[in-house]
């Protein structure tokens, strides 16, 4: 790959409000802080199409901002940025926290 600008095509979904990603392979994961949501993406060989094979939403989740895998599991970062952050007024009820999430 050179240092030109590569362009994908999303395929069952969109990436707004994507944050954090993790590549490894041929999959991709990001969360998307404003809906609460972390999708997956299977990505072709020249990552030139990416297609969203699976997606969570969960309020739980609290504007997600970074993720990592470890094994079958994924850590996400819920920064509560709508509570008392630039997203919101109020206050967080802890200052950040880390929510393991299956099957994703």
């Amino acid at each position: 790959m050179g240092r030109g600008r590569l362009r994908s095509t999303l395929d069952g979904g969109d990436l707004t409000h994507g944050d954090g990603l993790e590549l490894a392979g041929s999959t991709l994961w990001a969360v998307q802080n404003a809906t609460d949501t972390i999708t997956r993406w299977a990505l072709s060989d020249d990552y030139t199409t990416a297609t969203r094979t699976r997606h969570v939403t969960d309020e739980s989740l609290g504007l997600p901002t970074t993720l990592v895998r470890r094994d079958n599991c994924t850590l996400v970062v819920s920064s509560q940025f709508d509570k008392g952050g630039p997203m919101g007024p109020g206050t967080p009820t802890t200052p950040f926290k880390v929510v393991a999430v299956d099957g994703i």
